[in-house]
């Protein structure tokens, strides 16, 4: 009888073994799929940044030309970014908040396909 519970709590600690093992992989592999998005949306968002900078830079040089006076076409291009600027800090939640934590939630708490 003895023999049979010794047996019954090696087979009980070798399914712990494999279940921490299943989860740390698991983990691994979410925080993996995690960080290379945010690498490749940070990589997307500098991209961006520089086509909005070279987009801004010529529409002020567009704006210089077609007005003639540096000021105003300075004061149009920053009002551009600033309306830009307006408009993703009033959809934040759309645009950012809850793009990310459904993807997040998603990767996390969906069961294994």
């Amino acid at each position: 009888m003895d023999e049979k519970y010794k047996h019954l709590i090696d087979s009980i600690k070798q399914s712990a073994k494999v279940e921490l093992e299943y989860s740390k992989l698991t983990l691994a592999e979410k925080l993996s799929i995690l960080l290379s998005r945010g690498i490749i949306v940070l990589v997307l968002i500098i991209f961006a940044a520089c086509a909005l900078f070279l987009l801004e830079w010529g529409l002020t040089h567009w704006l210089v030309q077609l007005t003639g006076s540096l000021w105003i076409g300075v004061l149009v291009s920053l009002a551009v970014l600033l309306l830009i600027l307006i408009v993703l800090f009033g959809y934040r939640k759309q645009l950012v908040i809850n793009p990310v934590t459904r993807f997040v939630t998603k990767l996390l708490l969906n069961p294994e396909e």
